[in-house]
This record gives structure tokens, sequence and C-alpha cells, in this order.
């Protein structure tokens, strides 16, 4: 074998490595849950219900989870009982309960979106668009207030170790998910009112998992 043969074979070699090892990686959806834990482990390690008619169907909750401090119930989601996201679900009763809860998520998100009803702010774009911190700053402080004041808004960040590469890339929001890294993780915290309550609903998701992903990336748990 000559010299550039075996360069090939070397270089083929540390590329299937490489990819294995991409493949193989287990993606963490939220605490100690990854993506496709299978639905029979998750129920013989916690005291599940089931929760379709609340939620959507073949939907599995256990109460009294804990974020940040604040109770919350957690349900599980699944495609062909293959977990691919999580929502947490927490009564709020004021203003700087909702507050601590977006502090506990930019701990391992960056802000991407900011929606109050039909009214968006695109981070992205402002971010582009505006030089002066306090400038910056002060349109979201604005946003917000009102936001809260009808107890409506609605938060979409992305995970950070992703933030720098794909809002350099992108223009504006709508550009984030272009081209995403299959394992980036996204989370949603929308704030409303539900039978005169305010509610927190946090959804934790990663946009880019697919069939083949979770049939290719089977998690295998001790029972």
């Amino acid at each position: 074998m000559n010299k550039f043969s075996t360069k090939l074979v070397t270089l083929l070699g540390l590329l299937l490595l490489s990819t294995q090892s991409i493949s193989e990686s287990p993606i963490r959806l939220y605490k100690q849950y990854l993506i496709g834990m299978p639905k029979a482990y998750l129920q013989k390690s916690h005291p599940l219900e089931d929760c379709s008619a609340k939620y959507e169907k073949g939907t599995l909750c256990m109460q009294k989870h804990s974020l940040a401090g604040e109770e919350a119930e957690i349900a599980f989601r699944f495609l062909n009982d293959k977990l691919v996201s999580i929502v947490l679900i927490m009564p709020l009763i004021n203003v700087s309960k909702i507050k601590k809860i977006f502090y506990a998520l930019k701990t391992q998100f960056d802000l991407v979106l900011i929606e109050q009803g039909n009214n968006k702010l695109d981070i992205i774009q402002i971010s582009a668009n505006t030089f002066n911190k306090r400038e910056f700053t002060k349109i979201i402080s604005d946003f917000e207030n009102e936001a809260y004041q009808k107890h409506n808004i609605k938060y979409t960040f992305i995970s950070k170790e992703d933030f720098i590469t794909q809002s350099r890339k992108s223009h504006n929001f709508a550009d984030i998910f272009k081209n995403a890294p299959m394992q980036m993780r996204a989370a949603t915290y929308s704030v409303g009112r539900k039978n005169g309550q305010v509610i927190g609903t946090i959804s934790f998701i990663v946009p880019g998992i697919t069939q083949s992903y979770l049939d290719q990336n089977p998690i295998v748990e001790d029972f």
C-alpha cells in the first residue's frame, strides 16, 4: 500500500469514528431525560399517569416536579413510544415568579424571540440593528412590562452552545433553525391565564429530531 492509500484509509477511519461518536452521543433533553428514552423505562422509574385527555394522546404526566424551587407538573411526549419532548406546567402567582423561571432558563439557554399575542420582538434582528446596549435593553423591558400586565408573554430560547454559531449566521429569528445542528435544543416559556389562574408552560424540544434518528440511536436502559 502506497503512502497516499495509507493516508486515505487513516482519514476515512478518523471520519468514521467522528461520525459514530456524534450519532451515539445521547441528546439530553432536560435534566436526566434523554431524547429517545423508552416509555416503558419512564413508567417503571416514575409514578406516571395517562393525561391524554388534558394534553395530546399518549402523554404521560408526573406531579410534584420542581424547577427553580417552584412546583410543576411534568408531561412526557412520545413518538412511537420514544421520548421526544417534555412540558412543564406550573402556577405563577406574581411577576417575580415569572421572572424567576425566566432566569432559571437563561442559565442554559439564550433568548431569540419574545411574543405577546400577535406582537413579536425578534431578538436576533434587533441586536443586529441596535448598537446602543441601553436602547436594546429598554426595547425588551418595555415590551415585557406591557406583556406582564396582561399575563400574556412567550419566550423562545435555544441552547447556549448553539446560540453564538446560529445567531452569527442568522439575520432574524426565522433563520435560526435553518441548517441547525441535529442536537440543538430549544425551549419555549409561555405565561397565560387559565381558569383565572396565571400558568407558566415550558416546552423542551429538539427541533431536528426525526424518526430515523430515533431508530438509529436507541437509548438502552437497565431494566
